[in-house]
């Protein structure tokens, strides 16, 4: 078999040529993403285990307050709570700026709550994280493995639909007819983006809740582009962009339904 394969490259130099910087290409990129994804389990490793022991510390802290009120406790509470100043969501800044205001104590049970359920989030995150490092079964391993291959997958389905778009675009009689296409490749590329990385985000749990509204502009995003082929309208394009631009615009500058935790 290898006495064929060499003398396939010698009798095809630029096939070969060709598959050696095809192969060299994808050498690289394996490893380059192989390396990204490492370097990112690790960041969120090292910056949930900081964030837990923080957010561990200032629960104790808020509890000490709680229970003991004493100038202290408030004091090694403010102490905590500036150095979990980086990580404070805009709940957590509101409460404790109100409370700077008022000094009133449900709103630090209020806090409490919040970081108690913090502090669950992250275990569970770190938990998790070191399973995927510290595993060493063979399906760990494999899945890290072929980890890196994923985002070249994907690459290569978005230059190969750049090319497919490229040469319907060549087709167009008319400038009007090529923008058109343009646009259909545009909407396409931007409805399955938001499919990929909805159901991506499903798969980590990492979505959230979204409420009815921004549910509706999601699916407004990815769906519409088939109301170009239901109605058989290429020049619908245009409305679809639009729409979907709308739709991204709404879910950019609009806020997620929060839960709130009553003391």
């Amino acid at each position: 078999m290898w006495a064929e394969v060499a003398a396939f490259f010698k009798a095809n130099t630029t096939e070969a040529l060709l598959i050696s910087i095809i192969g060299t290409i994808l050498v690289w990129m394996y490893r380059q993403f192989k390396g990204m994804i490492d370097r990112e389990q690790q960041d969120k490793l090292t910056i949930a285990q900081l964030k837990q022991t923080l957010f561990t510390k200032l629960e104790l802290s808020i509890a000490s307050v709680l229970h003991l009120n004493n100038e202290d406790s408030k004091r090694q509470m403010y102490v905590l709570l500036g150095e979990c100043g980086p990580y404070l969501t805009k709940t957590h800044r509101t409460i404790i700026r109100d409370y700077y205001k008022q000094f009133d104590r449900s709103l630090l049970y209020s806090l409490h709550a919040l970081v108690m359920t913090e502090v669950d989030k992250l275990t569970r995150q770190l938990e998790k994280l070191n399973e995927n490092k510290d595993n060493s079964e063979w399906l760990h391993y494999i899945q890290r493995l072929y980890a890196p291959i994923w985002p070249i997958i994907l690459l290569a389905i978005m230059i190969m639909f750049i090319f497919m778009v490229f040469s319907l675009v060549q087709m167009g009689s008319t400038l009007w007819l090529k923008m058109n296409l343009v646009l259909l490749g545009v909407t396409i590329f931007i409805a399955a983006t938001i499919a990929v990385s909805i159901v991506s985000f499903m798969v980590k749990r990492e979505l959230g809740k979204q409420g009815a509204i921004r549910w509706s502009a999601i699916a407004l995003i990815i769906f519409s582009p088939v109301l170009i082929f239901v109605i058989n309208r290429i020049d619908a394009s245009i409305y679809v962009f639009f729409a979907q631009v709308l739709g991204l615009a709404y879910i950019s500058y609009s806020k997620r339904p929060r839960e709130v935790i009553m003391p």
